[in-house]
């Protein structure tokens, strides 16, 4: 008989780990590859141009849904101020300008909002300029709508990836 209802399944942390470590990669190996393939037609260059997009979109978006299923599965122990090493991770990821149209300011980006603002952007940029001819920077522009207000959000790369290594680090 198996078990039914919420929670009845463990997220494989190891993972999203791996997929934490493979995301980190793309932002700090990004500028050796350029490097070792300074021409814009070299091969290493070629394949790059070709996969960074859509595999930095991959790991994000992966990332993020694997943190708030941890987060959601992890909140009974983490409500607990009797379970120090499950406290919720505080940590800015980045900045965010919560209504862009009526000119709010910017305000910072935490771990569980960056990881929200992931999830439901509709629009996932690296912000290196011209990526074709330009290393990538450590952020990640992300736009979204959340009702009537039009948001945008830079993320920071490795506080994204600090502060998910620290909510997986004791998922027990």
């Amino acid at each position: 008989m198996g078990i039914y209802g919420r929670n009845n399944f463990e997220l494989n942390s190891a993972i999203a780990l791996r997929d934490l470590y493979r995301l980190f990669m793309v932002f700090s190996g990004d500028e050796r590859l350029f490097d070792l393939a300074p021409n814009s037609d070299d091969p290493l260059r070629v394949m790059r141009d070709a996969q960074f997009s859509d595999e930095i979109i991959h790991l994000l978006v992966g990332t993020a849904i694997a943190n708030r299923i941890h987060l959601e599965h992890m909140s009974h122990l983490r409500a607990d101020p009797a379970e120090p090493q499950h406290q919720p991770i505080v940590m800015n990821c980045g900045t965010l300008q919560p209504d862009i149209l009526n000119d709010k300011p910017e305000i910072p980006l935490t771990f569980d909002q960056a990881c929200n603002k992931i999830i439901h952007a509709i629009h996932i940029v690296p912000d290196c300029g011209d990526p074709s001819e330009y290393p990538l920077s450590s952020e990640v522009k992300l736009r979204g709508h959340l009702g009537k207000a039009a948001w945008s959000a830079y993320l920071n790369i490795p506080q994204y990836v600090r502060a998910s290594v620290l909510n997986f680090q004791n998922h027990t």
